[in-house]
């Protein structure tokens, strides 16, 4: 690639990759709720629901543990000096570490905190339970897995970032299906199945990283500099902070889906799984234009930084016009992919029509964050996204009440167009 000819072509050798890479992500709990989903009873996808959300808000919290090192990674392609490049790889790697031992130190804590909150019945608190103390001893091949997947990604390592995902993915569907179809396991057979399928992606992830050969220069002094932790952690603290904004959204539309009722709670659960798979599918361009926008950054090219605008958006708007189109179509069929309780079929299919609002209104939000992280400008990220939860708030105590479901769905919606429209007008800042 030229230094300030972004084709689409070379867009599209990074996204479609990408695309495929990081859609496999939500077909983890895809395929835990398709799976339970068939055993007859709301309470197990109900259970499986509130465990994924509480593992979604401990490691959304994190998260930018992936982006920022996308970004990081991104921008060192130019840098010569192994051991500054390793040194940058090996922060947050233990960092990630470190997060993680908390995790499983305060375990308890944590899940009672998050029925406290949730407040669901008892046997779907027991559901959850179960799920719960399985999956959290996964959590530092979790966070460590962010930060792989992260530098392989801002390496451009397509190979590597592509089979991390979809072999750990497709094991876990694999694994699903032999525990809970054949030797019953239920719960806790989805459980097992995702532990393992995190353990052995990470693993895979470790593989593609050693021919970088950053264990012959890992030097812990460096690593633990002070200055360079607290510039790390400066850099993150914005992504961190837009984090917490996501999961108290994430937590308050489940919690008012628990408030509705166990049909409700597993019908929106049903709905929102393919909103996250739709999310992810926005998310491999987001990658994809931080990749070019950190290089863009390094290079201080600002020709090459708005050409990623214009394909970041391009792109963005084909996938929306695919994306509504194939679920307008398929969404009947899509919603009994993950159950056949017809209670749950019946209400998911009565409120699916907003989701095919979704990509249109969330699409700039979650595209084009990914420039904002891979030139480390990380506030204008942070401002959208308190801005967007302020609207939501309001939102929440003024329409939910008097709608109840569709109203949890026009505050999730306007939540993310907020995202959006606030974003846009930072974008300036990526110049040099």
């Amino acid at each position: 690639m030229q230094n300030n000819n972004l084709t689409h072509k070379t867009y599209l050798s990074i996204m479609i990759p990408f695309m495929l890479s990081t859609v496999t992500q939500p077909l983890l709990g895809a395929a835990d709720i398709a799976v339970v989903g068939r055993l007859g009873d709301e309470k197990y996808i109900a259970g499986i629901s509130i465990g994924t959300l509480i593992f979604n808000t401990i490691y959304w919290i994190f998260g930018f543990l992936r982006v920022s090192t996308t970004g990081f990674s991104a921008q060192s392609i130019k840098n010569n000096n192994i051991q500054k490049t390793s040194d940058t790889f090996f922060r947050p790697f233990f960092i990630a570490a470190f997060i993680s031992i908390i995790f499983i130190i305060f375990q308890n804590t944590i899940f009672n905190f998050s029925m406290e909150l949730i407040v669901p019945d008892i046997e779907i608190k027991k559901a959850a339970s179960e799920y719960f103390f399985i999956l959290i001893w996964g959590a530092p091949f979790v966070l460590i897995n962010y930060v792989i997947l992260g530098w392989l990604m801002g390496q451009g390592n397509i190979k590597g970032s592509l089979t991390m995902q979809i072999s750990s993915n497709l094991l876990n569907i694999i694994l699903d299906i032999i525990f809970v179809v054949f030797f019953k396991q239920k719960i806790a057979g989805v459980a097992y199945a995702t532990l393992i399928s995190q353990i052995i992606s990470t693993f895979i992830g470790i593989y593609y990283l050693l021919p970088y050969g950053y264990v012959k220069n890992l030097c812990l002094k460096n690593i633990f500099n002070k200055n360079e932790i607290f510039s790390i952690m400066s850099v993150n603290k914005d992504l961190m902070l837009r984090t917490i904004c996501l999961v108290i959204h994430n937590n308050l539309f489940t919690a008012a889906s628990s408030s509705l009722g166990i049909t409700i709670l597993s019908a929106n659960a049903v709905l929102f799984q393919i909103l996250s798979i739709i999310s992810y599918l926005f998310d491999g361009i987001a990658n994809t234009s931080s990749v070019f926008a950190g290089r863009a950054a390094g290079e201080k090219n600002n020709i090459l930084m708005k050409n990623t605008w214009t394909k970041t958006f391009f792109w963005g708007i084909i996938l929306v016009i695919f994306i509504t189109s194939i679920f307008l179509v398929s969404y009947p069929k899509l919603i009994r992919v993950f159950t056949d309780i017809s209670t749950v079929v019946y209400t998911a299919e009565r409120y699916a029509y907003w989701i095919s609002l979704y990509p249109i209104l969330a699409f700039v939000g979650l595209t084009f964050y990914g420039i904002f992280t891979g030139s480390s400008i990380t506030s204008p990220i942070l401002y959208s996204t308190v801005g967007a939860l302020g609207g939501f708030l309001l939102s929440w105590k003024y329409v939910i009440p008097i709608l109840n479901n569709d109203g949890i769905w026009i505050s999730l919606l306007l939540f993310y167009f907020l995202r959006s429209i606030l974003l846009v007008p930072f974008l300036k800042k990526t110049l040099n």
